[in-house]
């Protein structure tokens, strides 16, 4: 208990989230709630006044922190920070949310994990997998967050850490170090817990209980997390935009506690999902919520969690939440979806009924994207497929999986070729293949699987993440992929497209656009050449016509070569400045010799 004297009849309790790893690698959303409904959230009007000013600023919804300066390595501690901060960034630029985080300093002393010293941590435990004070263990873990709260569920203080011990961490986005944890990847998700989130339901979910190591599902806030945020620390007015839907999960006229809400959209691509829980001190009502919905017309449907004695599974409760979900009822069969339409600023009830009985099959693997069936891997974390994919091959497995069923993905974009079952692989399991190809204009998001045998059916929900080929989930316009390959910290205002981060006059739309450096002065767009800058090459009777891309303004000098591999490249004329988006230089010493052209941009 943490000893408050100034607050009366008030204690506080605290708790830990982990995120784990599986064969060594890592509403309408799940959240913390007290045995009579109340989520576990900060700023809390009626207790907020007694918690410490050097924790958060309640007036301006700012949660404040100190992270320590050494981070995990040597020579790489600034980047490492700059990643936790991009994550922070990420939670804190949600559309439609009041929510803000304040890096107030570096950690003085060494930093370990205290819930009773009114200061938020985030630190690297380096020399023992044991913290807090030798009561916990950080074994297997990747990232562990502590959180302190007040009996009405106001949070207090929160700390976190990361495995120093066991795992290597790195920040470079464009590094293929797949058995290393890319940082940014696990603070984006112990920032949820922070926040007062739980483990998801949904696959492709920053707050999964666990991912791949390296870049991953959890990089980019997933509808779930974003609804969270948007339901329990609200701009004014953005609730009154959306609607809710709520209502139970009966079997025989009880409620099922602990079952899986799915909520999709009409073409069947993941919106939500959440779980059934208690109100008012009746874990057994099956009561569910899905909050900050988009007026519309949805699917709803239920799954039960795999068994809670299952050792082989992909989803059971006690990796959502222990001590709320570790005896959920798992004894009842999927139901069939059933369409609800949402209204902006209204709640739109909706009791979803299932039948009793034991699965006849679970999924409990995905198969990643593979490019041939040659590549077999077993998985937990959901796959990744990316807008444009071709003839490629993703999978479940699963045990006493039917050879007769019929194998699909939920969902639109995708279009669907052979499937394939393969049993007794992996030990045990059977496997469903299926040969995919994802639209160039594939709505980014989440989808499904689904093995269907008559009226027995398994999915494995959000388990596919589409990805798009240019991502812009901090939508200011610029490719994410270019901000983080060059930035570490890629939500920063000097990584966005209007700025000039190198001071060489040109901002980093332009680089982006040009192909250059945009951290790099002496890297400009008129220094780089696009490799397919060059339209034609035609012989007249005046010379060689060089055709090519350009931009108007810029200066571009003609080289040319008899032999590709010996000779040295010649200046062909003078420089050209471009009047349009394309240019012919003429190479008139070149009438009919077959000869190699370059085109360079000049300072």
């Amino acid at each position: 208990m943490k000893n408050l004297h100034w607050v009366k009849r008030m204690s506080a309790v605290v708790i830990c989230t982990l995120l784990v790893v599986f064969a060594m690698r890592l509403e309408g959303f799940v959240g913390s709630y007290s045995e009579n409904g109340l989520p576990q959230l900060w700023f809390k009007p009626a207790s907020s006044i007694f918690v410490s000013k050097n924790v958060i600023n309640a007036g301006n919804k700012t949660i404040r922190y100190y992270i320590d300066q050494n981070a995990f390595s040597e020579d790489n501690s600034e980047n490492e920070l700059e990643a936790i901060r991009s994550a922070f960034d990420q939670w804190e630029n949600i559309p439609g949310t009041n929510l803000h985080f304040e890096e107030v300093g570096f950690i003085e002393g060494e930093p370990e994990i205290n819930l009773f010293d009114n200061t938020n941590m985030i630190f690297w435990e380096k020399d023992s997998t044991l913290v807090n004070g030798d009561r916990d263990d950080i074994r297997g873990s990747l990232g562990l967050t502590f959180r302190a709260f007040f009996e009405d569920f106001n949070l207090v203080e929160a700390d976190m850490v990361f495995n120093g011990v066991e795992r290597q961490w790195y920040t470079d986005y464009d590094a293929d170090i797949v058995q290393s944890v890319y940082v940014e990847a696990v603070a984006l998700h112990e920032v949820g817990h922070m926040i007062g989130m739980e483990h998801a339901t949904v696959g492709t979910s920053t707050m999964m209980y666990q991912a791949q190591l390296g870049i991953n599902s959890q990089l980019n806030l997933s509808r779930d997390d974003i609804a969270f945020t948007q339901t329990y620390y609200p701009a004014d007015g953005v609730l009154k935009e959306l609607g809710t839907i709520e209502g139970h999960v009966i079997r025989d006229g009880e409620g099922i506690h602990g079952a899986v809400i799915v909520l999709e959209d009409m073409e069947g691509n993941v919106i939500r999902g959440t779980i059934s829980r208690g109100k008012n001190q009746d874990w057994n009502s099956g009561f569910y919520s899905i909050t900050a919905v988009p007026p519309g017309s949805y699917q709803l449907r239920v799954a039960p969690l795999d068994a809670a004695d299952a050792n082989q599974f992909l989803l059971k409760g006690s990796v959502v939440n222990f001590n709320a979900y570790q005896d959920a009822s798992t004894d009842f069969l999927p139901s069939a979806p059933v369409t609800v339409n949402v209204s902006a600023n209204e709640t739109t009830s909706e009791e979803l009924t299932v039948r009793g009985g034991e699965p006849a099959f679970r999924i409990h693997g995905i198969q990643p994207r593979a490019v041939d069936l040659s590549l077999l891997s077993i998985d937990r974390a959901p796959t990744r497929l990316k807008q444009g994919d071709q003839n490629v091959y993703v999978g479940i497995y699963g045990v006493d999986l039917p050879a007769d069923a019929n194998f699909t993905l939920r969902g639109s974009g995708i279009t669907s070729g052979i499937t394939q079952f393969r049993d007794d692989i992996f030990g045990n399991s059977d496997a469903w293949f299926i040969e995919v190809s994802v639209h160039e204009d594939a709505t980014p998001g989440s989808r499904s699987f689904e093995l269907r045998q008559g009226d027995n059916v398994a999915y494995a929900n959000g388990f596919i993440e589409i990805e798009a080929k240019v991502p812009d989930d901090n939508r200011d316009g610029l490719d994410d992929i270019f901000q983080r390959v060059n930035f570490t910290r890629w939500t920063a205002p000097s990584a966005g497209p209007d700025r000039d981060a190198d001071g060489d006059g040109y901002s980093n739309m332009q680089e982006y656009e040009a192909g250059s450096d945009p951290n790099n002065p002496a890297s400009t767009p008129r220094t780089a050449v696009s490799p397919f800058s060059l339209i034609s090459v035609e012989l007249t009777e005046s010379g060689a016509m060089v055709k090519f891309e350009s931009e108007v303004g810029a200066s571009y000098q003609l080289f040319s070569r008899r032999d590709i591999i010996g000779d040295p490249w010649e200046k062909r004329g003078q420089p050209v400045t471009a009047e349009g988006e394309t240019t012919i230089i003429t190479d008139s010493e070149n009438a009919e010799d077959f000869r190699f052209y370059r085109i360079e941009t000049m300072p």
